[in-house]
Order: C-alpha cells, then structure tokens, then sequence
C-alpha cells in the first residue's frame, strides 16, 4: 500500500498557534515552523536513528493533508503528537536522507529543519566515519565543538562544576547481614557491536554506556540484597526488543538503560531519565515495529490458555512498568542531583523500556557533544559517584 505523507498546515488565531511551510530546494528538503515570537522547542532523543521528534511549544490547530512527490523522496511519513500544551513532529525518514540539520531563524522567528541525500558512497563514508544524528562533515563537527568550547571560554579541567562533582566521592554503605529475597536488577548498556551510538570528544557511547554499566554492576554486587545482570557484556549488537526479553526471562525486578545524548546545536548538557510513555510520540514504522515487540514480550506472560487474558494480564503489567518506573526515576532524581546536573524526568515510547511487569528507566548520563559532559564521562570518579548514585537510588526504591 502506498504511503501517505501528512503535512500539517497550522492557521494562527491564537497566541500559540504556528504554520508549517515545506519547499524543495536542489539539495534537501526544507519544513519551516513559522511561530512568529520565540518559542520553547527541543529535539526529542529517539533510539531509532531512522526518526526526528522535534517537540514546539505550541497547539495546532485546523490540520490539513497535503501529497507531495519531492516530499516522499526524503520524508517516509510524518505522525503529529498533540501533549498538553506542546506538539511533537515524528519524522521518519527515508533511506534517501543521509543527515538533517536543525536551526532558526529570526524575524519572523522560525524553526528550519533540513533534510539532505546523499550518494551511497557518501553514505559508507559517513557510517565508516562515525557520523551520526545529524552531523555534516567530520571536519566541521570536530570545528563546531571547538567553537563551543571557544565561546564558553573554558578551561575543562579547572571548571568549577568539573572539581565540586569529581572530588566528592559517596560512602557505599553495605548491610552485614540479609536473609530475605534478593532482587532482580538487570542493567542495559545501550548500543554496542555495529552500532556505536553518538560519538564526540574522543568518545564512543557504546563504550561510556558498558563501562558505566559494570561499573554501577561491581558496585550492586558487593550487596547481597540483589542479583545483577548485563544485557551484554561485551562489545556486542543486541536488538532492542531484546534486551527487554532478556530482562523479563530473568524475572527482574527492575531494569536500568544506560544511554548518552548529543545535540545538534552542541548547545544541551546535563542529564535526563526517561520512562515508558505508551502515548508518546512515534512514526507508523515505529507503530509496526512495537506491535512485533510488544507480541514478543507478552509471550512471557502467560497465566492462561486464553490469548484475550494473557492480553489483558500484559497490558495490565505493562500499566505496572509506567507506575513504577516513574517512581524509581524520582528516586534517581533525588540521589544524582548531588552529582550532576540533573535537568528533567521525562517519558518516552522507548523499545527497550518495555518490560512487562517490570519498571524500567532509562538514563541518559550527560551529553557527548557538551565538552564539560565529555569530559566528565572520561573521569573514573565522577563514573563511580555516578554509579554509587544510581545504586543508592536502587536501594531507597526497594528498601
């Protein structure tokens, strides 16, 4: 069946309101949001690389179908997620699109999404290269972080944040004696094997997510209040579905994803924690591909000969993830606020998060792209309070 592609023409009568513009240009395809006044917007981080969610401050109003030939080239479809009072566009790319860039523009202000093809030997390039998310040139990204760290007008090393966060190591704090059930953790580090995440400063997030993982895994199993487990242990690629398999064979009784960001703009730092979000934003690929996920999971959770109970006994558990998970992120919260810069709790329609049963969060550490972010994740010791935190966080959700 041949693909529709929905563009959303907004009419402005309202404060808030916005219109979108599309137009074919001889090498990509640019969407304008035109908002008129500055407005709030953010690039919403997506496992599959294949999706752009950009989320704009605003709601839409009088939605418009609208084909387009040139727009099929570049753009595979596009979902609208109406939240609040925000809008999230869920791009899907298609595998003409080799990079995007994301930038506005000022009187009137406007948000410029551009999405670029490529040769596919440009494209073996880049993937040979490790150019991800977005990136253009290696040259002009190592150049574009090197502007940051010029117009911040820092020195890494000597950054008062930097020394406060490395220098203040936790007490891990050990029970002499414990008779009761031990709990279940599994810990995912994100990427791996064929997909090496984002990379920037000198660092492969497959690598920082495994070292963050056995890390924070050392720690957990000097406990004996829990039993610990890996999705990989190596540098190896395992599909997100599953992991989340994984974690329900095991019968954990939680589950932790550990991610890193990057931005664009190489203007975002902190770190964020993101539960499941049934609701959230996500293409019609992705729609399949979670149905498929989702048929894979529930066949773990069977109490009944009758398919319709087992359904309703998943969706059920499923429900107990979103609770639970957002109830372990507050924990995390609470407990890496004193060790990092803590921006937000958010949710997301993350593959890997769902676990049946089982709450789940996933961690985004810092940003790669933020040279500060960077380096910290190169330092062995705010890994560890890193890790010590998540561990206490662990420990204040359970007991």
């Amino acid at each position: 069946m041949k693909k529709l592609i929905l563009l959303f023409l907004i009419a402005v009568n309202f404060v808030y309101g916005f219109q979108v513009r599309t137009g074919y240009h001889e090498e990509f395809y640019r969407f304008v949001f035109e908002t008129g006044d500055v407005v709030d917007f953010e690039e919403i981080p997506f496992l599959d690389k294949k999706i752009l969610v950009i989320s704009i401050k605003g709601k839409p109003e009088n939605l418009k179908t609208l084909r387009d030939k040139k727009l099929e080239e570049y753009i595979s479809a596009v979902d609208i997620v109406k939240s609040g009072d925000t809008t999230k566009f869920v791009f899907e790319l298609s595998e003409n699109v080799t990079k995007y860039k994301v930038f506005t523009l000022k009187k009137p202000f406007r948000i410029v999404i551009d999405f670029i093809k490529g040769k596919k030997k440009k494209v073996e390039k880049l993937e040979n290269e490790k150019i991800l998310h977005g990136s253009g040139d290696i040259d002009l990204v190592q150049k574009a972080e090197k502007e940051v760290i010029k117009t911040k007008k820092i020195k890494l090393l000597d950054d008062p944040i930097f020394s406060i966060i490395t220098k203040s190591n936790l007490e891990l704090e050990i029970p002499v004696n414990f008779s009761g059930n031990r709990k279940i953790i599994v810990i995912d580090p994100g990427h791996g094997g064929k997909d090496p995440g984002a990379i920037h400063n000198g660092l492969m997030e497959k690598d920082v997510n495994l070292k963050i993982a056995k890390k924070l895994k050392r720690i957990l199993e000097k406990d004996p209040r829990f039993v610990v487990y890996l999705t990989r242990e190596t540098d190896k690629f395992i599909p997100l579905h599953k992991r989340a398999i994984f974690a329900v064979k095991k019968r954990a009784d939680l589950f932790i994803s550990i991610h890193c960001n990057s931005s664009p703009s190489f203007s975002e730092s902190g770190t964020y924690i993101y539960t499941l979000n049934l609701k959230g934003a996500r293409s019609k690929l992705a729609r399949l591909v979670e149905q498929m996920e989702n048929k894979t999971a529930v066949n773990y959770v069977k109490v009944s000969a009758n398919p319709l109970v087992n359904r309703i006994v998943a969706d059920l558990a499923i429900s107990n993830t979103m609770t639970e998970g957002l109830l372990f992120a507050k924990f995390l919260k609470k407990h890496l606020q004193n060790v990092t810069d803590f921006k937000d709790i958010d949710s997301a329609n993350f593959a890997v998060l769902k676990t049946p049963g089982i709450p789940s969060v996933l961690i985004e550490t810092l940003y790669l792209t933020d040279p500060i972010d960077a380096q910290l994740l190169k330092n062995d010791i705010f890994i560890e309070n890193f890790s010590l935190s998540v561990y206490n966080a662990i420990v204040d959700y359970f007991f």
